[in-house]
């Protein structure tokens, strides 16, 4: 793990007990029937029966439970750093039959090639300074013909964001961070990456945007 990478959360996020227990109680709102709609769309026609997904920087593991619902004997993998969230992860993990690998985002990840049928993305990106590595990490992972699931926060104007909260010091970090990137851009970068962009679909107004992705049969990173 590189030192930067809890510094970094840590002073992003605060108190990760706090914020680990926030996205537990609002995965619903996320992984909701909008979500599950473009995951049957794009990834579930990917997804053998006991095929295998790894959410990378699964948080508290808020997607494993709706997931297994969904899936019930696929291999799960979830990919988390942050102590705090590493440990609800476990703790979800015990009753939904998933594996949890402690590993840095920002490093090659500790998984073979072509091992996974699908990978997931959820509010992950906008926490990387240099999000193109992990990219090419999950195009290497993925196997020929595998979907991916990019999901994360998008472009908006500040009052917008602002949405009616103290605008302070820490509310205009978050907003440099969370609206740093377009729909497009995250596109962008994943195609760079070397994947397919199957389509992108917006989230609550313009806050949020999925980019649905595939890794084309000789896809190669560039």
């Amino acid at each position: 793990m590189t030192p930067s990478t809890l510094h970094h959360l840590a002073a992003h996020h605060g108190d990760f007990d706090q914020f680990a227990a926030l996205m537990q109680q609002t995965a619903s709102g996320r992984f909701n029937e909008v979500f599950w709609g473009v995951w049957r769309q794009y990834v579930a026609p990917a997804l053998p029966e006991t095929g295998r997904v790894v959410d990378l920087g699964c948080g508290p593991g808020g997607l494993f439970a709706p997931l297994r619902a969904r899936h019930p004997d696929v291999a799960l993998i979830g990919v988390e750093v942050q102590p705090a969230m590493l440990r609800e992860a476990r703790a979800v993990a015990v009753h939904v039959r998933a594996e949890i690998l402690e590993a840095d985002l920002n490093l090659p990840l500790p998984l073979a090639d072509a091992c996974a049928d699908a990978v997931t993305l959820a509010h992950v990106l906008h926490e990387l300074p240099w999000p193109v590595p992990l990219l090419r990490e999950a195009l290497r992972i993925l196997r020929p013909g595998g979907a991916c699931l990019v999901f994360d926060w998008v472009r908006q104007p500040l009052q917008s964001y602002v949405e009616g909260a103290e605008l302070d010091e820490n509310l205009l970090q978050h907003f440099r961070e969370h609206c740093l990137y377009t729909p497009d851009d995250l596109a962008f970068l994943c195609q760079r990456a070397g994947f397919e962009v199957r389509e992108i679909i917006g989230r609550r107004g313009g806050r949020f945007a999925m980019i649905a992705l595939a890794r084309p049969a000789l896809a190669e990173p560039t």
